[in-house]
């Protein structure tokens, strides 16, 4: 079982060994290479995040993910999120997906929900889906998980209201 958390100070050790992760580079906008000053200031700050939640497995307290809102523009709140290695296949992604719709369905500036995704990263889509998003055939259809290059992406909806 998972729950969401808080971001603290405290998360930067695991989350420093997280994002040396080739996964996670590979997906996300971490910057590479990922030093522990990237990580204390993630922990610290969220990187300009709306809202940054911890994942956190419920057995022992360990983080085992991060799940975030990037925006809210017009209603629709875009979410990014990334699981460790350890965290992975057990239903961790899912978990905090769920959790963060659920938040965010009582925010009264949100109607929908967002998350752009590379259309090769075929996990995170199956993770999407299983909560319930689909395919927004009107979304962006770019992502940019290295910061300077446009991937193509499928955009993922849930709608809230």
């Amino acid at each position: 079982m998972f729950v969401l958390r808080d971001l603290s100070p405290a998360d930067a050790g695991w989350i420093f060994e997280a994002c040396q992760d080739s996964e996670i580079q590979r997906w996300t906008l971490v910057p590479r290479p990922y030093t522990r000053e990237h990580a204390e200031d993630f922990a610290a700050h969220g990187a300009g995040e709306k809202r940054v939640w911890v994942v956190e497995r419920s057995a022992d307290h360990r983080g085992v993910g991060v799940i975030g809102v990037h925006t809210v523009i017009d209603g629709v709140a875009d979410i990014g999120y990334w699981i460790a290695p350890w965290g992975r296949r057990a239903g961790a992604g899912s978990t905090a997906v769920r959790l963060v719709t659920d938040e965010l369905s009582a925010w009264d500036d949100v109607t929908s929900i967002t998350a752009r995704i590379a259309v090769t990263n075929i996990a995170s889509q199956a993770t999407v889906r299983r909560v319930g998003f689909v395919v927004d055939p009107d979304g962006p259809a770019t992502t940019c998980p290295d910061g300077e290059c446009q991937v193509d992406a499928v955009t993922f909806r849930y709608v809230v209201r």
